[in-house]
């Protein structure tokens, strides 16, 4: 998934997310912590595109890992506030 723009009219409930991280307490198989799909690497990228050369770098690494800790560095327009557990049948 890609954007260059702020303005969001798409809604993103109920997909399954292969790197979806979160668990289901009540086991209705859908999520119970809200997946954001765009990663704060990616809104960089989108403002300034050279940056791609540190894509497998420690650096992003760190900004993986601090977006699970403080998620609200991502931003609020792309989000699945309920993201399913498991893949749907093809």
């Amino acid at each position: 998934m890609s954007t260059n723009g702020s303005l969001v009219l798409n809604t993103f409930d109920l997909n399954y997310w292969d790197k979806y991280e979160g668990y289901d307490i009540n086991k209705n198989d859908i999520g119970d912590v809200p997946y954001h799909p765009l990663s704060l690497f990616s809104v960089i990228i989108d403002k300034n595109p050279p940056a791609m050369l540190l894509y497998r770098s420690i650096m992003v690494m760190l900004l993986d890992k601090s977006e699970k800790i403080l998620p609200s560095l991502t931003p609020e327009n792309f989000i699945d506030l309920h993201p399913l557990m498991h893949s749907l049948p093809l």
